[in-house]
């Protein structure tokens, strides 16, 4: 397999390369719906870095091609936001499916590292403002250059998440209750932007300086800028450290000093928590998703089957949330 896939890989860097030599081919774990793989170029004398990021299996059916994500992180790219790269994508049809290749950022992504690892003291005091400003960056980008994503309402994404819900005919009462919640809330009535639509832990990487970079752009749309900022709100994204809001790291006063240091807004707290409910309960639909494709064999993997814990964990922050009081 690996002899393969480096034949194919050589085969499209032959057009960014005049002579290609992939080494040092190596899977990363932890992705559930996508693989993704580090290699190394030899061009000459040069060695670099790389990242090969492609669908696996049957994609999510909230989820862009990766073809389409690589085109965004060019565009975020030219905006000065911090994204790797893009050196090279292939299409579904291609040797290598729905891919693409980017370069490798050197830094950590592994959120229990980034919370706790002593290194990392002096950003996290600082790392709330640097992903506001980030946020802030990618929500600049011209909508007009971004081709092919679908304008996504409140409304449309609660329709869309019900219906995802519903189809597994897994009736969850607090998540019932939440659809009919949301449904009444304001949302903000705030200006369509490119939306990341996953800023969060895990997708950031982040070395002793700071913020290097966002990646996985595969929930990416076009919608109210506040879904980022209340998704990166969301208790899951804290890993057990619940008193820092943002990420577990932070607070929001220091998320949106650093947004308004790019753009001028007036978001509120209660529009950012009302995104973060929607974003703990899209988060039990997602872990739903990835549940039932490994229930009824459509991608077995012990990745999909233990993300289905996790539904239970949504429902106590949303109980949390919405009758105790709890952030």
């Amino acid at each position: 397999m690996k002899e393969e896939l480096k034949k194919n890989l050589e085969n499209l860097l032959k057009k960014n390369f005049n002579t290609v030599k992939v080494t040092c081919l190596e899977y990363l774990t932890g992705g559930a719906s996508n693989e993704t793989w580090k290699f190394q170029i030899s061009s000459g004398s040069n060695k670099e870095d790389f990242i090969l990021r492609r669908s696996f299996g049957s994609s999510s059916p909230l989820a862009i091609l990766k073809s389409e994500e690589a085109e965004i992180q060019r565009l975020v790219y030219k905006e000065g936001a911090p994204v790797p790269e893009i050196i090279a994508v292939a299409d579904k049809d291609s040797p290598l499916g729905d891919a693409y290749i980017m370069k490798y950022v050197e830094g950590e992504t592994i959120a229990r590292k980034i919370l706790r690892d002593e290194k990392y003291n002096l950003v996290r005091k600082n790392l709330a403002f640097e992903c506001g400003a980030a946020i802030a960056k990618i929500h600049k980008v011209p909508i007009k250059k971004v081709k092919g994503l679908q304008n996504k309402s409140a409304k449309d994404l609660i329709d869309q998440l019900h219906d995802a819900y519903k189809s597994f005919q897994h009736p969850l009462p607090v998540f019932e209750y939440t659809f009919k919640w949301l449904k009444e809330q304001d949302f903000g009535s705030q200006r369509y932007n490119l939306v990341h639509g996953d800023f969060r832990l895990g997708n950031i990487i982040v070395d002793e300086h700071g913020l290097r970079a966002v990646i996985d752009w595969e929930l990416a749309h076009i919608g109210n800028p506040i879904q980022d900022l209340g998704w990166i709100c969301v208790n899951s994204w804290r890993f057990g450290q619940s008193e820092n809001i943002v990420g577990g790291f932070g607070q929001i006063k220091d998320l949106l000093k650093g947004y308004s240091s790019i753009s001028k807004n007036d978001i509120t707290n209660e529009q950012i928590k009302t995104w973060q409910i929607f974003g703990t309960l899209r988060w039990g639909v997602i872990c739903l998703i990835q549940t039932f494709a490994h229930l009824i064999g459509e991608n077995n993997s012990v990745e999909r089957a233990a993300i289905g814990r996790r539904v239970s964990e949504t429902e106590i922050d949303l109980v949390d949330m919405l009758f105790l009081g709890g952030n």
